[in-house]
């Protein structure tokens, strides 16, 4: 019995390790110079991660000096649900001599008065996406702790370290770009490029309307934000919740699927609903 028992833990113990390692992905040499302009022209496509409940696509890449990263979406509401609601990039190592745990934490903004959507006859005359034009205006600044420069938080296009910078790509839907030097998160003698560093997405639920009713559009169902701003999102309703079985495109629970994974636009499901996942990866040598 005990022989059985013993044989079965192994095998198990196996198994999960196996599963673990399965969900370690390795970022991508950076071959090309990335500029952080908020326009993902110089990455890959398709981005090769996705997470169905947040609606986030990313890459990630790294040189020498840097980890870069480029997340997206490519549906209107949950674009809209990562303004509105704000969202944060977590990075973090337990590695023996290199640990860190640093946080970017985008504010909620405001976007009441700009109901116009992408693509609409409006904004064709205008060059880019007002909303994402009044969102950047808005964000007077990102959080930041846990960085070794002990920085509180910075500012957009701030060339001085830590780098972001928000635009759209050619379907005026919002692009992420951030570029963290490596000396931000462990000390220059101790980076090898090949740690292992967990990153952690979470966005933030959006508000539910005073009264919680279901008139107006029932948005008292998984809906978000002010009355007035449900109006501008087109009456965001609710139902169904955000994710794909557990929340992790091709089956695998509480993280994203790799190459693609696109959801279409409107997608309202989950808006009121905190949307996180995990990626663990390490950082390249070329």
């Amino acid at each position: 019995m005990h022989k059985i028992s013993w044989t079965l833990v192994a095998f198990l113990t196996l198994t999960l390790n196996g599963l673990a390692q399965s969900d370690v992905s390795k970022a991508r040499w950076k071959s090309k110079e990335i500029v952080i302009d908020g326009n993902d022209r110089e990455w890959t496509k398709p981005l090769n991660f996705y997470d169905d409940k947040s609606g986030l696509l990313f890459a990630i890449s790294n040189d020498q000096r840097n980890v870069y990263f480029a997340f997206t979406v490519n549906d209107e509401m949950k674009m809209r649900k990562l303004m509105s609601a704000g969202w944060s990039v977590e990075l973090s190592s337990k590695e023996k001599d290199r640990k860190f745990n640093a946080t970017l934490t985008f504010p909620s903004v405001k976007l009441q008065g700009m109901g116009k959507r992408p693509g609409s006859e409006f904004e064709k005359k205008v060059a880019g996406n007002p909303v994402i034009d009044s969102y950047r205006l808005q964000l007077q600044s990102i959080a930041v702790k846990g960085f070794l420069s002990n920085q509180t938080e910075l500012k957009l296009n701030d060339k001085n370290g830590i780098d972001i910078a928000i635009g759209a790509d050619s379907s005026l839907f919002i692009v992420y770009e951030i570029a963290i030097p490596l000396k931000e998160l462990m000390a220059d003698y101790s980076v090898q490029l090949d740690e292992l560093i967990t990153l952690n997405v979470s966005v933030n639920a959006m508000d539910r309307p005073a009264g919680g009713g279901e008139r107006g559009g029932r948005a008292g169902r998984g809906g978000g934000g002010s009355r007035s701003e449900l109006s501008d999102m087109g009456g965001m309703g609710g139902g169904r919740s955000g994710g794909g079985r557990g929340g992790m495109g091709g089956g695998r629970p509480g993280g994203m699927s790799r190459e693609g994974g696109y959801s279409g636009s409107g997608d309202r499901s989950g808006l009121s609903e905190r949307a996180s996942f995990k990626q663990k990866f390490t950082l390249s040598k070329d």
